[in-house]
């Protein structure tokens, strides 16, 4: 104890210390040596560089706070404010004539300016003291014409960077330059193209380029559809097959439906003309990616790695969506021969791809649509063979979804019991193995689906083996996963469970009213429209709750509408117009209200997307830290709960398992408004059994509120809050 004090009573004397000597001081003492008057400027610029380098942590104080470590930032503030003054001196007091001080003191000048222009990055500070130090080192060696190579060497690709910026004059400035660049793709093989225009004549130049085909492969096809620059003149000069292969797809139009097939032309087991042969049609295309998505599953599940398959599957989303989905999607209204018709060809592994691609995007009706065609069109109907046939790729996503659309029962039922044993055991194994939580969130989401209380039971009891057999090897992550899991699962069916104590979270059942009100006790909402002709009708079914409304006032401007509360407690709602989206006006009044609300210290607690699941990437992105209640109105699949937790991190999110409805929106609108408006605190129990009692009446509103997930029962939410929580993870 008392050593431990003795040394805190010294850190605090040499901060003192410290401090004292650089009090007043940034300026250098020319007492201590004679300086000509040629030489009196580079000094002066040298002071000026030290005050504005002691300005980088927002503070001109005499010290520099650049990281969390106090020891560190009093060494830096010593070689910035002290040490370099005595170089200065140390510089006047060597050897050379003017010309060659002169030099010495620019390039002190400039380590400072590089120093100052770069310290924020995290990577910087550590080494500035280093950075000295080597700086020292290369002007001895300079003088005495030595190899600097060796000081070089040590020294991390930044502080390379930056010296080598500084001695460009060295007899070894090439391979300085080199040896910076090789060190910075080490780092990162993005790095490679970036900077190889510079080192084209290079004779790694070619080698690095194959480096680059094979970890960024799609990088490298960017950079060659340039067909000028020197970046894309090395990937064209190079004889790699590979780098050919890519080089030769950037030529091609439409090359990037050709690129999700690279591992295959590489293994010439599809020649190009073979994709040509179906690019044109749109049917034909997408049955060869699902075939080819089956084989390179197969080869991941068998430890191997395709080349660019993430790209393939990106493609596979992106024609599953455009192509068929949607088409499905906006036929909502006609009949079943017209709708479905574009999915007649599709085999049932086609349709299942369709189906687990498509989560936040596909309305209810496609998907039980298409599950029932998928169904019955594979030989014996056994639903494992489907999942056989497809290496059991995504399987875990397929049965949440089946989950949440009141299939599962069905899937498994049409499987032998012990498969379905052994399918459901498969479902809730090695949740801790995968680097993402999706999974695990997936689980959690489908067990709040899931009504058959014997496979409830199936299911609490493989994630409780698991966490017991977590606590016994010691994997820390398999403990958190599977003990959040078995927390959850035994509260969705008690309530009077204490998830916040047992979790370590914020209250999963209950927003306090003082939580959501600002510094002036008021409550600000903000709501997201889009200028399609969805967004205009959901916008005036919206207008309807407030317009012509004693309790309510409404000012329409040129760009948004402000409606405020005239009774009860202070509430304000701001909503863009629903501006015409083919010129990007919604944008623009979505971008000026943001910056109108920050402009004016305006902190929106509760957040309401309406519009289609393809615009809530843009209402994430504009989220504000302040958001508590938000409201999807659209799917909230684990990427988007994620998303929104990286922004709040006690955020109650309202979801719904298909796209959203005014006839249910409204109804939840209306009710937490008159709540918030009154002051009383957000109670999701009674308040969501208020709203089913609202929509009562209502067949098809009473129906779709089943497919909204209100935050206490927003599963998949609850488990990312509570994983953070136990972690400290992101």
């Amino acid at each position: 104890m008392r050593k431990y004090a003795l040394l805190i009573l010294f850190q605090i004397y040499g901060t003192v210390v410290l401090m004292a000597q650089t009090q007043n001081r940034i300026t250098f003492d020319t007492s201590k040596v004679e300086i000509p008057m040629s030489r009196v400027i580079w000094h002066e610029n040298i002071d000026k560089e030290q005050k504005r380098t002691d300005k980088v942590d927002g503070k001109v104080d005499n010290f520099l706070k650049l990281t969390s470590n106090e020891d560190l930032n009093i060494q830096i503030t010593d070689v910035i404010l002290r040490e370099v003054d005595e170089m200065q001196i140390r510089i006047e007091k060597g050897e050379g004539d003017n010309n060659f001080k002169i030099g010495q003191l620019r390039s002190l000048r400039e380590l400072l300016q590089a120093i100052a222009g770069r310290a924020k990055e995290k990577e910087i500070p550590p080494m500035i003291p280093l950075l000295f130090t080597s700086y020292e080192e290369v002007m001895k060696r300079q003088g005495s014409g030595q190899s600097v190579l060796s000081v070089f060497e040590k020294l991390p690709y930044q502080g390379t960077e930056i010296l080598s910026g500084i001695f460009t004059q060295l007899k070894e400035a090439q391979q300085i330059k080199n040896m910076a660049f090789l060190k910075k793709v080490q780092t990162n093989p993005s790095n490679i193209l970036s900077g190889i225009a510079a080192f084209a004549d290079q004779p790694f130049a070619d080698s690095l380029i194959e480096v680059a085909a094979d970890k960024i492969p799609l990088e490298v096809y960017t950079y060659a559809q340039a067909i000028k620059t020197p970046a894309a003149q090395v990937i064209r000069r190079n004889k790699n097959p590979k780098v050919q292969t890519i080089a030769k797809l950037s030529s091609i139009m439409n090359g990037t439906l050709y690129l999700p097939f690279l591992d295959e032309l590489l293994n010439n087991q599809l020649a190009i003309d073979d994709i040509k042969a179906v690019v044109e049609n749109e049917l034909a295309y997408y049955k060869l990616i699902v075939k080819t998505q089956i084989k390179y599953y197969n080869r991941i599940s068998q430890g191997d790695t395709p080349v660019l398959a993430p790209v393939l599957f990106q493609m596979l989303e992106r024609k599953a969506t455009d192509v068929f989905v949607n088409v499905m999607n906006d036929l909502h209204d006609s009949p079943d021969a017209v709708r479905m018709r574009v999915s007649d060809p599709l085999t049932s592994e086609e349709i299942y791809y369709l189906l687990v691609t498509t989560e936040e995007v596909i309305y209810t009706s496609t998907y039980t649509k298409l599950y029932d065609r998928m169904m019955t069109r594979f030989p014996g109907r056994r639903s494992d063979s489907l999942l056989m046939s497809v290496h059991f790729d995504k399987f875990k996503k397929f049965i949440k979804m089946a989950a949440n659309y009141n299939r599962l029962d069905d899937f498994l039922k049409s499987m032998p019991e012990i498969r379905s044993n052994q399918l459901m055991y498969a479902f809730v194994q090695g949740l801790q193995k995968t680097s993402s939580l999706e999974d695990a969130v997936d689980v959690a989401d489908s067990y709040g689906s899931i009504t058959n209380v014997d496979l409830q039971n199936f299911l609490k009891l493989q994630v409780k083996e698991n966490y017991e057999k977590s606590l016994q090897v010691k994997d820390r992550r398999g403990e958190v996963i599977y003990n959040i899991l078995l927390t959850l699962f035994k509260s969705a069916a008690d309530t009077s469970m204490n998830l916040s104590a047992l979790l370590g979270i914020p209250p999963v059942y209950k927003v306090d009213y003082n939580s959501i009100t600002d510094d002036s006790g008021r409550v600000v909402q903000h709501v997201f429209f889009y200028g399609d002709e969805d967004g205009v009708t959901s916008f005036r079914n919206f207008m309807g709750m407030f317009n012509g409304k004693p309790e309510w006032k409404v000012v329409t401007g040129k760009e948004w509408v402000t409606i405020t509360s005239t009774k009860g407690k202070p509430y304000t709602i701001y909503a863009n117009l629903p501006l015409d989206y083919k010129q990007d006006l919604d944008a623009q009044a979505q971008a000026h209200l943001i910056e109108y609300l920050n402009k004016n210290n305006i902190n929106p607690s509760f957040v309401v997307h309406r519009g289609h699941s393809y615009h809530l990437k843009y209402t994430l992105q504009q989220m504000l830290p302040s958001s508590r209640i938000v409201m999807l109105g659209s799917c909230g699949g684990y990427q988007n709960l994620a998303k929104i937790l990286n922004v709040n991190e006690d955020a109650h999110i309202i979801s719904t398992k298909q796209v959203g409805s005014y006839s249910v929106n409204e109804p939840i609108l209306r009710a937490l408004n008159e709540d918030i408006r009154n002051g009383r605190n957000i109670e999701w129990i009674p308040l969501w059994q208020q709203i089913a009692n609202s929509v009562k009446s209502d067949g098809r509103a009473s129906e779709l509120l089943k497919d909204y997930v209100p935050p206490h029962k927003n599963l998949g939410a609850i488990f990312i809050k509570a994983y953070r929580k136990a972690t400290g993870e992101m």
